[in-house]
């Protein structure tokens, strides 16, 4: 059964812990705390706070967000805000250094896999206070998705279902419908390289989450055991998934690079229209680049459907000096009008559900929506991303350099279980 977004599901790990680097809660007001609702506006309410964001989209910046500023000193005229835009690159390894230098940013960008870690070490404020209306306008999927141990620590502002589709130009000139199970994908892979196109790229540099998990996921696997303490991929539906990942790539139906380099979108041979199928990428941003005609398809299915997404959130870190002006600030960034803005200019979808109609004029967009709830954002685990690291160069062996699947299997059980014991 596929783990979908759920309060233990979609919770993973992101940052390099905290205490083995030696960094403890300073500042603030400590591990603990737990954010109020702010007052609908204050001249008493006073501070100064810098948040974290990282680009939501290709045409985000700090600018974006100017007049959600704006509009919240209104609100708060003696609130001072900064917002910084950091790139994704070792954002981990920024926070952390941040922390242990006292120059942690007040509030930050959080996607679920950052949640554990920094919460396990009382760096980060309960939410669960910060508005009467979690359960009643917010889609629960987005709260338990950055709930851990039953206390929310991020604050809802988007929800990603990476939208599956296939470039209509070469199906047509393919002869044949847009793949939605393993078979037929593997039947348009042959027709595409008969053609000289790709199926699809396999984007083994980035997170398994959207790579050998997927595939792992819909052959009915799991990462971990029910307990979540020893590997559990090392299975006939592990294998499954990896001999098949394998097939496409000996096939030739997969080009070799992005295996093992990240490539800016326009540089990939998606952008340049050589790639029939997407199992998962933000339509809107896909379409700015690359001008063929694209087809929304269901997510892929073999013994699960299950789709690509993630939630994207705020959290303050407790080293704050002003929390209650942060609460302000996030409280503020949760409401509607922010909510939309953040969906519709940047093609996600709301995790407010009073928020609706956002993509009405995109049927592209809107029609993929049905398939939230069979997202799958990631493994519970607050070693998660250790986990991935130490499985991915084993998978980039099988593909690039034909090492034996069962045999990368039974090394990255080992290493995996390893990990796990160390803690």
């Amino acid at each position: 059964m596929v783990d979908r977004i759920s309060r233990r599901s979609a919770l993973g790990a992101g940052a390099v812990s905290a205490a083995a680097l030696g960094l403890a809660a300073c500042g603030g007001s400590g591990g603990g705390d737990t954010a109020e609702a702010p007052p609908e506006s204050s001249e008493e309410l006073s501070g100064s706070i810098v948040m974290w964001i990282y680009p939501l989209a290709e045409t985000a910046s700090a600018e974006s967000y100017a007049p959600f500023v704006e509009s919240f000193k209104e609100k708060y005229p003696n609130v001072e805000v900064e917002v910084v835009q950091q790139p994704w690159a070792n954002r981990e390894e920024q926070l952390t250094t941040a922390i242990s230098g006292g120059n942690a940013p007040d509030v930050v960008y959080f996607n679920p896999d950052f949640v554990p870690r920094f919460a396990e070490e009382d760096l980060l404020v309960s939410l669960d206070d910060l508005r009467e209306d979690w359960d009643s306008a917010f889609v629960p999927a987005s709260l338990e998705a950055m709930t851990y141990e039953d206390t929310l620590y991020a604050a809802p502002v988007l929800m990603q279902a990476s939208q599956t589709f296939a470039n209509q130009k070469i199906l047509d000139e393919l002869g044949m419908e847009g793949p939605t199970t393993w078979d037929e994908l593997r039947a348009v892979g042959e027709a595409a390289k008969e053609k000289d196109y790709f199926l699809l790229e396999y984007h083994g540099d980035g997170t398994l989450n959207h790579s050998y998990y997927m595939y792992l996921w819909q052959a009915g696997g799991n990462v971990l055991s029910d307990d979540l303490s020893t590997a559990a991929f090392n299975t006939a539906e592990g294998l499954e998934a990896l001999e098949f990942i394998k097939e496409i790539v000996d096939n030739g139906w997969a080009p070799k690079e992005p295996i093992s380099v990240t490539l800016p979108f326009e540089q990939t041979d998606m952008a340049q229209g050589k790639v029939v199928y997407s199992m998962g990428s933000n339509i809107g941003q896909v379409r700015q680049i690359l001008k063929d005609p694209l087809t929304v398809l269901p997510p892929l299915t073999h013994k699960e459907q299950v789709a690509i997404g993630s939630v994207g959130a705020l959290s303050i870190f407790n080293t704050t000096e002003s929390p209650e002006a942060a609460a302000a600030w996030v409280h503020h960034l949760t409401e509607p009008d922010f909510i939309e803005f953040v969906a519709s200019d940047f093609t996600y979808y709301p995790p407010r559900t009073d928020v609706t109609g956002v993509h009405d004029d995109d049927e592209q967009v809107s029609e993929f929506e049905q398939y939230l709830d069979v997202v799958n954002a990631g493994i519970i685990h607050p070693q998660a991303r250790e986990i991935i690291d130490v499985m991915k160069p084993e998978i980039q062996a099988v593909l690039l350099q034909g090492k034996d699947p069962q045999a990368a299997l039974d090394t990255m059980e080992s290493a995996v279980n390893e990990l796990l014991e160390r803690g």
